[in-house]
Order: structure tokens, then sequence, then C-alpha cells
């Protein structure tokens, strides 16, 4: 860790002469519980507490970003620390770097200007879907693995209307997350192009895509090593000096992602993208005619995978999608809901064809600014129909009170959460409750 930070202070200072702009920036946040009641069906009560990330993960979420660039090239550096057992290694402590250097080469060419060329490991919210959810529902909703199959996204479901460039940099990849696999990322390509005005443009190729070895745990081994990873595309040339790092043109390029975004000013902004790590068409609409209401539509169109040398997409094939979200305001008054489904996801590799039923979220977070800050409600539910996976229908729900202070830079949140014991998957849920506090500085 001390490593990775003094070289990104020294980045910084030899930067200072290079680049006509320099960023700093850094963030940290995180959930304290003082106070959680679990009353199971059978069983006594729990009493607990912790300090989490938003997600659930013990510890802080925090990083520090550096950015210098001129008008026609630059590079970012990163560090994100302490993000949460899921992304920690062998160590109590863990950090990870990010980095990636970018080019505008043709701006010689006035068609070609805004043509960038970014390398590493970078990613783009160019065209991801424009409206998102609350940092409280991980209490409202139960997100562990353990109660469903993620299907949908439950922190970042602005991805469930349509998926940002490189979404999960460090891997969402492991077999029970059937939607949102994501293999990680160690190095990528990443194009963009703005060849008209409104007009926008982007690919994003990885040679260097990394999964979960089916049965280790992630938290075995460190970044990188060999036992803990492996890569889909394999190696062609061998594994000696620079013949190690070359991979199958034909695996690498149908697995890109490729996307087209035009902004009608005053209409709307339409999206389509071609995900190939998900064998997914996706399409997107925002309306931003409806003055002070604002909608996003999406849907994923998936088909079933060909290559019988990939076994998680072989005759396997991701859930279709339909996803709006909604936001609202009228003087003080601010209101946002969503509803995002996921069905028919099937599964032929077997002897047996297995099919998905309808999994749904519905997600209602309104609230009020008061000269002292926002007070507000979460209200959600989720449902899972029985299907060829699920032995029964199954649902979960939750609902929450809490008052936010935005400070400048910091911002201060409180609230009581309920979960309720509902079934889920043949389980019977327990009553929770929760008293969250959440602090949040970046800058």
């Amino acid at each position: 860790m001390k490593k990775i930070l003094t070289l990104l202070i020294l980045a910084l200072f030899l930067s200072v002469s290079a680049f006509a702009q320099l960023t700093v920036g850094a963030y940290t946040q995180s959930f304290w519980i003082p106070y959680r009641m679990t009353v199971p069906e059978e069983g006594d009560i729990l009493h607990t507490t912790a300090v989490q990330t938003p997600w659930g993960g013990p510890d802080i979420s925090a990083g520090i970003n550096f950015d210098g660039y001129t008008e026609w090239g630059g590079i970012h550096l990163g560090v994100d620390v302490a993000n949460g057992a899921s992304n920690q290694s062998a160590n109590p402590f863990s950090a990870k770097g990010s980095g990636w250097v970018w080019v505008k080469p043709l701006n010689i060419i006035p068609i070609m200007e805004s043509f960038t060329i970014y390398l590493g490991n970078p990613g783009g919210e160019q065209l991801m879907g424009k409206i998102g959810g609350s940092n409280l529902a991980t209490y409202v909703l139960n997100a562990s693995w353990r109660m469903h199959n993620h299907r949908l996204e439950i922190q970042n479901p602005q991805y469930n209307i349509f998926t940002r460039f490189n979404p999960y940099p460090w891997g969402n990849a492991d077999t029970g997350k059937q939607n949102l696999y994501w293999p990680r990322i160690a190095a990528a390509a990443f194009l963009s192009w703005e060849p008209v005005e409104n007009l926008f443009i982007g690919a994003y190729i990885a040679p260097e895509q990394f999964n979960l070895i089916k049965g280790n745990s992630w938290l075995d081994t460190p970044w990188g090593s060999a036992p803990n990873l492996e890569s889909p595309n394999g190696d062609q040339l061998g594994d000696d000096d620079i013949n190690q790092d070359y991979y199958n043109v034909d695996d690498v390029y149908r697995k890109i992602q490729f996307g087209v975004g035009y902004n009608m000013p005053g209409i709307g902004f339409a999206r389509a993208q071609y995900v190939g790590i998900r064998n997914t068409i996706e399409l997107a609409f925002q309306v931003t005619a409806l003055g002070d209401l604002v909608l996003d539509i999406g849907a994923k169109i998936p088909f079933e995978g060909t290559d019988s040398d990939d076994q998680d997409t072989y005759k396997k094939r991701k859930d279709f999608q339909a996803s709006v979200a909604a936001t609202f305001r009228y003087y003080d008054f601010r209101l946002l809901c969503r509803v995002d489904t996921a069905f028919a996801g099937s599964d032929s590799s077997g002897r047996e064809i297995i099919t998905n039923g309808l999994n749904l979220i519905a997600y209602i977070v309104p609230s009020y600014n008061l000269s002292a800050g926002t007070i507000g409600a979460d209200l959600g539910f989720q449902f899972e129909q029985k299907d060829d996976r699920v032995t029964e229908d199954s649902m979960m729900a939750g609902a929450g009170l809490w008052f936010q202070r935005n400070m400048g830079s910091a911002t201060f949140k409180v609230a009581a959460v309920a979960r309720l014991p509902l079934s889920w998957n043949g389980t019977q849920q327990p009553f929770d409750l929760f008293f969250p506090i959440y602090l949040m500085v970046g800058f």
C-alpha cells in the first residue's frame, strides 16, 4: 500500500511540468450500523452492529485519483482502498490500482478531431443508464448472493437500463451472477468518437479477461496469482516474455462491447449497444421532453452462445430484460421510482432445458428538501417467479425512513430500515431492523 501511494505522489510531482491541466480527487464512504435487530422464524433474537461499505462488505470504501492532461492527451492513475471483503486478497487491508493513457491522434482531420484511444483499464459512462437508485437498497432488499441469483442490479440499478463500458474492472464473474457476469479486465483498449454534434460512438476491446476458477476462493491469493485466475481467451504463442501477452483474435473481438448514442436536444437520448461478453444487445431511450419528469427506458435482448470452448455462454442465454426509471421534481418535492425485470433466460447445455421465470424489482424513493436537510423514504419490493430452478414464488420487501444533510463535500445520512419476514427460494427470511448511519466525503 505504501509503495502504491508513493508512486502516485511521485507521478503527481513529475507530471506538473508535463500537463497543462492537473486534477486530484479523493473520496471515502462508509456505513455504521450501531444497532441491528434480527428476529428469525425460530431461535433467539440477534443484536448486532457493523461498519460496512455501501454494498454490505466490511471496512470503508475509499480512493484517490489523479488526472493530468493536455488538449490532445492525458493519463489517469487511481488507487481504491479497503473496498469490501469480496475484493480483498489474503491481506486484511487491500488496495487496487487503476490507470490508463489517452491520446487524440487524428486531431489534424476535422471530423476525426474527437477520436480518442484509451489504453490500460479504462471505462466509460457516456451511454449508461441515466437514473440510478438508493444507497440504502442493500438494507431494504437483501443483496446477498445466498438469497438470489444476481439476475438484476440492486446497488447499481442504472446498469439494468443500459450497461456502461467496463462496468466491473475488478470482476463480477463468479458463476452465480447470471446476467451480471463480467470477467476481471486486466488490460483493454477503449475507442471513443463524436463525428458530429450529439453523436457518440464507442468500442471496448479487452484482450486480457480473467474468470474465477470454479471452486476456488477469490480471497485465497493476491490479485493475479496463477492458482486463482484463468484467462478464457488463452495464451496463443507461449509463456515466455512478450509472447505470453497475446490472445486469440476471434475470442477477443467476439466479446467486444460496441455502443452508439444520439442526443436529440429537448427530446431525448437514444442508445444501442452490443455486449459480446454477455451475448446481448441493449437498447435505451431517455425522455427529456417532459419538463420536470424524466424517463429512462431500457431493454436487453440476449442470444444463446455457440462457442463450445466458452462454457460460460455455450448453449446458455441471459435473461431478457426490461426496465423503466423516472425522476420527478415539483418545487422541493422529489420522486425517484423504477421497475426492473428479467425473464426467460435459459440453459440448454444439459439433458433438459432450464428456463428462468420472472424476476422483478420495484423501488420508490420520495423525498422533500427542508432548510436543515432532506427527509425521505425508501420502499422496495422484489419478486421471483417459480420456474425450473425455483420450487415456489419468492418475495422480499423492505422500507426505510431517512434524513440527509449535504455539507459541501461531506454528506451525512441517518435512517431506520425494516426488512419484512417473507419467503425467498423456499427459505423464510428473518425480520430485520437496521439503523444505518452513512458518512461520505469527496472532492
